[in-house]
């Protein structure tokens, strides 16, 4: 029986409107108060309808509404579990109406209030006594739907006036239309292009083109980069241990539109890295080929032209560049092996990536890997095994002159998970031995790191390296970041060098990253002497590495570094892009805007430039003749000719004898046009002869011919002001492929000016310490007080920059110690 309502007369619920499934007449869905899609259509009055309703079930006086009354307990509980005629009309109208917008969305709203209603008016009327608990429980359903519901309903209507919405939300809501356009427009692509396309690296093009815009280190890492990565952060991978590359077989002329697009793309990399015209210089390899390819006589009026035939790829072939210690090296392999096949499968015609995969495999298995040896008849099959391969950072720990003398030398070659362990063993090792030879020693006397060409790589390790070098509680390096927190590393153990060990470290253009860390670091606290040609790198840029979903990877710049004086290193600017084909704006730092800072003892440094060496030894640059001679791997090509003609001996050196039979044999590919002694000006020379003949200006292009036979002619007379340079490439070539890596590492300081002007300067102690402006009676002394006044005036000056990076995190790093900071910060 159903209750009468208080006027007496049974009063039954309005019926509440359907949305207009799609594609219906528009008369038949015409209703007063808005379109069914918007903010004040029918949807929206449905939805207030509903929650209405909830309010009257709830209200003290609302128990007469559409309801059963059962007369049992019986009655009631089987009242209770019948399905709520709103839930059956919902469940109707799911199957009648499709799914889209904002009524798709306030529709099933309604229906889940309606539902939500018929349960509570049965549960009322069945339990008087939970009003309460049924108030109390339907208030935080609602609550939780709306705050569900509210901010997709808004979204999809652009409901710009809501002022609920926080500032990440605001941050959220300006991501929503660039992200639905990029997938609409892949997806329209996919479906509706003329051609089919590939969804994939039409993505990754365009990510990169967005990523480009930025810096030149933020990348997106795809499944093979990103393992990559991997492998470059750990250091290891398994395979067998080689480094392979693809070369091109040179048996017929030089084309010389490549080699001139070759030394287009050089000059202007040159010109880059050095700076000019704010370091903006780019290369435009498919425009410059398009400029060269042209037909130099003018097109006559209606004339068909015909388009340039493409340039005829030349033939490979997979060469071993090098063969690692330990691994492919003590199996057999050596640089310059032809591959021929790797476990029956020929590598003709394949790309050195495809070759590198053939090689790499499950460790415990073998690769039998056929080569072609010059000098050797035949074809050799070499069985290596597939193992984990660590490729070590410290390259070579020797010593630079006598053991006794206590000097020693280590090179470390990049920053990996294993750097701080391995140095710690090389810095034992050299202890040891300087002991034993010396009875009377403590340790060593001196000690060269050389990180010239070190690009860096984990920031940590690069702590903890340092922390083997400074005293206990020296700060190391700070970071931070717009979204990343402050750091600074802090060094909490012994360092394993004495007090009086004389420490000079090598740097050069090619010192980047992480190794400036330990380099400014040793400087900023006068713990050692920085020596090189000039200024290290200057990268004060600090990446993380972050995992995205399907195996990639995001690498992208998140915070500045600096040294323990508080400067930043970095000596270029990056300004985002603008336009479609925009790329970052790079500008060197002026000289003006560098900030003076002091070290600990109160020597003058600045920043905004790399690492400035204290003492400046100046390295032999190569010539132009011993450069195109590299480029054109002419070395190891006479190396290949003279291993099938010699046998290497005792003792070997490269005497006159040999040296004229590689005079000869470059003269000989010059004169067959294998190779041009001018490669490396051909590209400017190309260009201003094409635009002196279209201009035309023949006498002027017939005397630029001329000068460029009289540049051969001076080229070819380096052979004798750069003979002692010539000679040692030769010899390098050679015993490649005789010696292991470390033996033609150690041979190489014999002639390394550097290295033996920093093992002069730690023989010199009263030199040593002037550089460092210590005195013999007091290492502090007026030099350490006016450091003290310097530091203190340096960090009042920055006082922001270090208060920044001090309050963000606890500080303390120390090798091997756990201490929860993060290290997937790389620095590459």
């Amino acid at each position: 029986p159903r209750r009468p309502s208080r006027a007496g007369t049974p009063r039954r619920r309005p019926a509440l409107p359907l949305p207009c499934p799609r594609g219906a007449a528009a008369p038949l869905c015409a209703k007063k108060g808005g379109s069914k899609d918007g903010p004040g259509g029918e949807l929206g009055a449905r939805t207030r309808a509903s929650v209405a309703r909830l309010v009257r079930i709830l209200s003290p006086g609302g128990d007469d509404e559409d309801a059963e009354a059962p007369a049992t307990p019986l009655s009631r509980l089987v009242a209770l579990f019948q399905p709520p005629p709103a839930v059956k009309a919902a469940v109707q109208r799911e199957t009648a109406e499709e799914a889209g917008g904002a009524g798709w969305v306030d529709a099933r709203m309604a229906a889940f209030l309606d539902a939500l209603g018929e349960i509570l008016l049965k549960l009322k009327v069945s339990f008087p006594a939970l009003r309460l608990s049924l108030l109390s429980f339907t208030a935080g359903t609602v609550l939780a739907v709306l705050a569900i519901f509210y901010p997709i309903y808004s979204e999809i209507h652009g409901d710009a006036d809501s002022s609920s919405f926080t500032s990440a939300s605001g941050r959220r809501n300006s991501l929503v239309e660039p992200m639905t356009l990029f997938e609409n427009i892949l997806s329209d692509l996919d479906a509706r292009y003329v051609d089919s396309v590939d969804t994939r690296k039409l993505f990754e093009t365009g990510v990169a083109a967005m990523l480009r815009s930025l810096d030149p280190y933020t990348e997106f890492e795809n499944r093979q980069d990103a393992k990559s990565m991997g492998e470059m952060v750990s250091g290891k991978y398994a395979g067998v241990g080689l480094v392979i590359a693809e070369r091109p077989i040179n048996t017929g002329k030089l084309d010389l539109k490549e080699e001139t697009l070759r030394s287009l793309g050089a000059e202007a990399e040159e010109l880059s890295a050095q700076g000019v015209n704010g370091g903006r210089i780019e290369m435009d390899v498919e425009a410059a080929r398009s400029y060269l390819e042209e037909d130099e006589a003018k097109t006559k009026p209606g004339a068909k032209k015909i388009a340039a035939a493409p340039p005829k790829k030349p033939e490979t072939e997979i060469r071993v560049v090098s063969a690692f210690e330990g691994y492919a090296f003590d199996a057999g392999m050596r640089p310059g092996d032809k591959i021929l096949a790797v476990d029956g499968v020929s590598v003709k015609d394949t790309k050195s990536d495809d070759v590198r995969d053939l090689l790499r495999g499950k460790p415990g298995t073998t690769a039998r890997i056929s080569v072609m040896r010059d000098g050797v008849e035949g074809t050799n099959e070499i069985p290596v095994p597939r193992r984990i391969i660590k490729i070590p950072d410290v390259k070579l720990t020797t010593f630079l002159g006598e053991e006794q003398d206590g000097v020693g030398y280590i090179q470390l070659s990049a920053f990996t998970e294993s750097s701080g362990a391995e140095m710690r063993r090389s810095i034992l090792t050299l202890q040891r031995i300087a002991e034993k030879a010396d009875p009377t020693a403590t340790g060593l006397k001196g000690l060269v790191l050389d990180l010239r060409g070190n690009p860096g790589g984990l920031l940590t390790s690069a702590v903890d390296v340092t922390s083997l070098l400074v005293p206990n509680g020296s700060d190391i390096v700070s970071a931070r970041g717009r979204g990343f927190p402050g750091i600074l590393y802090r060094s909490r153990t012994e360092p394993l060098l004495d007090a009086s060990t004389r420490l000079v470290v090598l740097v050069n253009g090619g010192t980047a990253s992480a190794a400036e860390i330990v380099s400014g670091a040793v400087q900023d606290l006068d713990v050692g002497v920085i020596m090189g040609s000039d200024r290290t790198y200057g990268k004060g840029l600090v990446q993380n590495v972050e995992e995205l979903p399907f195996d990639t990877a995001l690498k992208f710049t998140v915070a500045k570094y600096y040294t323990p004086s508080g400067r930043c290193i970095q000596s270029t600017n990056y300004k985002e892009g603008a336009g479609p084909d925009a790329k970052f704006v790079a500008t060197k730092v002026d000289e003006k805007d560098k900030t003076e800072f002091f070290t600990r003892g109160g020597r003058l440094v600045r920043d905004g430039g790399g690492v400035e060496a204290d003492v400046k030894v100046a390295s032999p640059k190569a010539s132009a003749l011993e450069v195109t001679l590299m480029r054109s791997d002419m070395f190891n090509r006479f190396a290949s000719e003279w291993s099938k003609k010699n046998v290497m001996g005792q003792n070997f050196a490269v005497n006159d004898g040999m040296y004229q039979e590689f005079r000869r044999f470059v003269e000989d590919r010059q004169r067959g046009g294998q190779i041009k002694l001018e490669s490396l000006y051909l590209g400017p020379l190309e260009v201003l002869k094409k635009e002196l003949k279209t201009s035309g200006y023949l006498a002027s292009r017939n005397e630029l011919e001329s000068l460029q036979g009289k540049l051969v002619k001076e080229m070819e007379r380096d052979f004798d002001g750069y003979k002692k340079d010539i000679k040692e490439d030769i010899s390098t070539a050679i015993l490649s492929r005789y010696l292991p890596e470390s033996m033609l590492l150690d041979r190489s300081l014999a002639t390394d000016v550097q290295a033996t002007a920093a093992y002069k300067l730690i023989r010199d102690p009263g030199r040593f310490d002037k550089v460092l402006v210590r005195t013999a009676t007091d290492g502090k002394g007026k030099a350490g007080a006016r450091g003290r006044a310097a530091t203190t005036a340096s960090a009042g000056k920055n006082s922001r920059d270090q208060a920044a990076a001090r309050a963000g995190r606890p500080i303390g790093l120390n090798v091997g110690e756990g201490d929860g900071l993060p290290r997937l910060n790389v620095n590459f």
